[in-house]
């Protein structure tokens, strides 16, 4: 088996912007990887490759109780078949185990944390293409790889928060993901 190594920078920037006499923040944010025997690419899946995968920006009272979530984000995995460099079998399978750079949050560590330093008692949930969460260091289900054609596996990301009383600021985090191959 195989095995691609990469960091998923999730850019889960979080600022509002108000009226004239308001000011906001925008944050930029990139990584450059080697890559792999098997490239894989962050995509908007069906669509093209993402810069990062932005889940939005909320106020802190959008949290009324712990375990609140905001609306899903899908982001997907590209796993491309290059003859003599990535090639993978009729009927082959992968599964993705994803960690967080920030390690874990939630009661039973279900969570992935964000960067210190900013939104307090928020983490961030992975969820596989049916909407089962994923934990940390977990591996996903698998998921069908085509041998001719690229496959996007498809993910899910949101923030959840931890307790019930969110701290604004920031709300980013680095995930790194691999991805087992035949």
């Amino acid at each position: 088996m195989k095995k691609i190594m990469m960091t998923l920078a999730i850019g889960l920037a979080s600022s509002t912007a108000f009226a004239a006499d308001e000011t906001g923040r925008i944050n930029f944010q990139g990584s450059v990887y080697a890559g792999g025997t098997c490239p894989i690419e962050v995509v908007d899946p069906g669509q093209g490759v993402m810069p990062w995968v932005s889940l939005g920006n909320y106020t802190a009272k959008y949290f009324k109780t712990a375990g609140t979530t905001t609306p899903d984000v899908t982001f997907g995995l590209r796993v491309t078949p290059d003859p003599g460099i990535c090639d993978i079998a009729a009927g082959s399978k992968a599964k993705v185990t994803f960690e967080s750079l920030h390690g874990t949050a939630g009661g039973s560590n279900e969570y992935y944390a964000l960067r210190s330093g900013g939104a307090t008692n928020l983490a961030l949930t992975i969820k596989d293409d049916d909407g089962t969460p994923i934990a940390p260091v977990t591996q996903s289900k698998e998921y069908d790889l085509f041998s001719n054609q690229p496959t996007d596996l498809t993910f899910y990301a949101a923030y959840v928060s931890t307790a019930a009383t969110v701290g604004e600021g920031m709300a980013q985090a680095d995930v790194n993901f691999s991805v087992e191959l035949p």
